[in-house]
């Protein structure tokens, strides 16, 4: 054996148990924290299986994963029974996620979901063996939802723009609706009000899609600053969407907007989430915020 080949062999050993460590450390709880790891047969939570990944979370139509759920309350309820009896604040809840590289992007929204709503809103995750590199996820809490001059944000806005949607929809197939004026009048007032979000935010988003071992994206953004005002472009190619990005980041007048560090990024449920990781830690390289969907379409 020569010195290069001596050295690669070295290398490559000093990798893989570089990999292991990594593995190791991030699947070992720590004090206060939960992990959950979902592999392509079945899923745990600090090392016990609860359930097979197809019966539960594949093959299920609902959003939230009940054993997963139950399994996460109740952890939940002990650490605030606990902080409680010691009259202290409860911590926050610290959490890691691996899932299989090979699952699709339904599976993992639905396990980031479940995770959600049992208070576990920021945490880390891995897809697939890069260990070494886990990203992290802010998910946004649940909240009342009031739409008004004081409660004007993204998430208000992109609701309220949805129902005008759904609305409008609504009105083409029933022509018998009573319109009373306490409607007129919240009608009038919710107008208003997204006139004000189209001047606040661009509301950035970007779908993905699968096309077989393709995919393509669509872009929407409100460009014009009008109510109504979204423009959507599509694209087949991953690297027209990154300039598209990069001319839009260039515009003032856009990265003035409240929310010009922010993006709506959402999946199809048969997209692996191999191909979603690269998208996501691309879009962190810009700085971008990122709120993730699931396009149910």
């Amino acid at each position: 054996m020569n010195r290069l080949s001596a050295y690669i062999l070295f290398l490559s050993l000093f990798l893989l148990v570089a990999c292991d460590s990594a593995k190791k450390d991030f699947m070992t709880p720590k004090q206060g924290e939960v992990v959950i790891d979902v592999n392509t047969e079945e899923y745990s939570l600090n090392g016990t299986v609860i359930g097979k990944t197809a019966t539960d979370i594949s093959n299920n139509e609902d959003l939230l994963i009940m054993p997963l759920d139950n399994e996460l309350q109740e952890i939940r309820r002990v650490e605030q029974e606990e902080a409680l009896r010691k009259g202290i604040p409860a911590d926050e809840s610290n959490a890691r996620l691996h899932i299989d590289e090979n699952l699709s992007y339904d599976v993992f929204y639905k396990v980031i979901a479940t995770m959600g709503f049992s208070g576990y809103v920021s945490f880390q995750y891995v897809i697939g063996s890069n260990f070494r590199e886990p990203l992290d996820m802010n998910l946004p809490e649940r909240s009342s939802y009031h739409f008004s001059d004081e409660g004007i944000n993204l998430s208000s806005c992109r609701r309220e723009k949805i129902e005008r949607q759904m609305d409008k929809f609504s009105k083409k197939i029933s022509h018998k609706r009573i319109i009373t004026d306490e409607i007129l009048d919240r009608r009038i007032k919710d107008t208003e009000l997204l006139v004000k979000c189209a001047q606040k935010f661009i509301d950035f988003s970007l779908t993905i899609r699968s096309n077989g071992d393709c995919l393509s994206y669509e872009v929407s953004l409100n460009e014009s600053g009008l109510i109504d005002g979204e423009k959507v472009y599509t694209y087949e190619n991953i690297d027209d969407v990154w300039k598209f990005i990069e001319d839009i980041r260039l515009r003032r007048e856009l990265q003035d907007k409240e929310d010009s560090d922010q993006i709506f990024v959402s999946f199809k449920k048969d997209v692996l989430v191999k191909k979603f990781a690269p998208i996501v830690k691309k879009l962190k390289t810009y700085g971008y915020k990122i709120r993730l969907y699931l396009d149910l379409e």
